[in-house]
């Protein structure tokens, strides 16, 4: 399950998700997400993972978009935060959505 809702802050939108972002959820997720990047004029929109306990590929690869448009994100807890500094610096490289370093034989 995912709950995704947008609190409006003076001169920026925060896009908060909480639970799974996974699978179907991750759909709707990226729906909600286009709807509110289509429908923001100069506002920032900042990205709050505080609430997400997991993540997959789809997941993963819709952080992608959203960090790879400027986005500013807030994470917590260490597999989420360590995820996201991982596609931060995917993002910074130039890597496709779905590239991962694959593992040392």
């Amino acid at each position: 399950m995912l709950k995704i809702t947008t609190k409006e802050r003076p001169g920026a939108i925060a896009f908060v998700l909480e639970g799974r972002l996974c699978g179907p959820w991750a759909t709707e997720a990226k729906l909600a997400w286009t709807q509110l990047v289509a429908s923001t004029q100069d506002q920032e929109i900042l990205l709050d993972l505080a609430g997400v306990t997991f993540i997959d590929r789809d997941g993963e690869a819709l952080l992608v978009s959203m960090l790879g448009r400027g986005t500013k994100v807030r994470a917590t807890g260490v597999m989420i935060s360590h995820l996201v500094q991982e596609v931060q610096e995917r993002v910074s490289r130039g890597e496709p959505a779905d590239s991962r370093g694959a593992p040392e034989p």
